[in-house]
């Protein structure tokens, strides 16, 4: 399975979920200067105008290589990058794990829950994916809100799971499927 970037582009009239481009090189420098987006991404650690280029090349490359899908989280009115939205597939079949970063100028809206939502019910209801999971820190609370805004739903923790350069951290798992496994799961029980 591979994943295309969705035509028409999606949207709800406040977000808008479209390929990066290297005219979003600014929001990559604010992600930049994230300790925990950097940390958790490939955002540049320390941003010049090269390490943003390469950092929007790769998110093109998630799509040719077959790896997932990296699209920017834009302003619907002005069209300024705000963050990014991922889904990367997993090894097993039909199952994709979502991440989002936003810059401070897109935080406290409600932005990375639409762009979540947005992006999940595409993989689930037109792309033919089963599954869409998120990782997140326990600490995380906001990352979590995030997630059940966009109606994802908490199944457990994952104890030492995620590697960071410096660290191990936990792991909750959170995930949605598709109408067709949420009605085959009620009935297996």
């Amino acid at each position: 399975m591979s994943l295309v970037p969705p035509q028409p582009e999606l949207t709800d009239a406040v977000v808008r979920l479209r390929p990066w481009g290297m005219a979003d090189l600014d929001s990559v420098r604010q992600a930049a200067a994230d300790r925990r987006i950097t940390e958790a991404t490939t955002v540049p650690v320390r941003f010049t105008e090269e390490a943003g280029r390469a950092f929007v090349r790769r998110q093109w490359s998630r799509t040719t290589d077959g790896a997932g899908l990296s699209l920017a989280i834009v302003d619907a009115d002005t069209d300024v990058a705000v963050g990014s939205v991922t889904l990367l597939l997993r090894p097993q079949s039909g199952v994709a794990g979502l991440g989002y970063w936003l810059t401070p100028i897109g935080r406290g809206r409600g932005l990375a829950s639409r762009a979540a939502r947005l992006l999940t019910e595409w993989a689930l209801e037109t792309a033919g994916l089963a599954r869409v999971e998120a990782w997140v820190e326990p600490d995380n609370l906001a990352s979590r809100r995030v997630l059940a805004a966009a109606d994802f739903v908490e199944e457990g923790v994952l104890r030492s799971f995620l590697a960071f350069p410096n660290r191990r951290a936990d792991a909750v798992v959170l995930a949605r499927v598709a109408e067709s496994e949420q009605r085959r799961s009620t009935r297996d029980q």
